[in-house]
């Protein structure tokens, strides 16, 4: 039995599983890196990394109630970590659990305000919602610490134009009535 005091942990056997671990994701052999890191974590259970690599590649097999739940555990041992709330946001953007997915985005972005694809993300979901205001602004944000994201400008351009093709189209409807 491994002991679970932080000061007995085989940091270094940690370490490599988790390497081991990273290794046979690249490779799309994600049953044998869940082995790898679980075996990491019956070492140091309070691993934030290994647990939101987990989430990570249960993503990856399509198993996303687990998933998500594996991110929850990664965000309680370190709620001050960004990565596993950036990674649930994008899990539940993926299922269209946008409102959810918004929270979880606004979390990484309130820890660490200079989280840009976190700001990205929620400007496309409020671009994709129509809440053009909001996506502007996200878009405007990110502009400004990158202004040469050209991804960026180019949604941003887009989402002004749909403004506009929005607002012409009410100030014609309200013309003819």
């Amino acid at each position: 039995m491994i002991s679970k005091d932080p000061n007995k942990i085989p940091k270094r056997k940690v370490k490599k599983l988790f390497k081991i671990g990273l290794k046979q994701c690249k490779i799309e052999n994600y049953e044998e890196a869940i082995k790898s890191f679980d075996e990491a974590l019956k070492m140091d259970p309070n691993n934030y990394e290994v647990m939101n690599q987990i989430g990570v590649t249960l993503d990856k097999l399509h198993k996303y109630e687990e998933a998500l739940k594996t991110y929850e555990q990664a965000i309680k041992i370190d709620p001050k970590q960004t990565k596993a709330f950036y990674n649930k946001g994008l899990l539940l953007k993926d299922l269209n659990k946008y409102e959810e997915a918004i929270k979880s985005f606004d979390a990484a972005t309130e820890i660490d305000i200079m989280h840009l694809s976190a700001h990205f993300e929620k400007a496309l979901i409020y671009d994709e919602l129509g809440n053009l205001d909001d996506a502007i602004k996200r878009y405007e944000v990110i502009l400004e610490v990158r202004p040469r994201a050209n991804n960026v400008r180019y949604r941003l351009n887009k989402a002004l134009e749909k403004k506009a093709e929005t607002t012409n189209v009410w100030k014609e409807r309200i013309k003819t009535n």
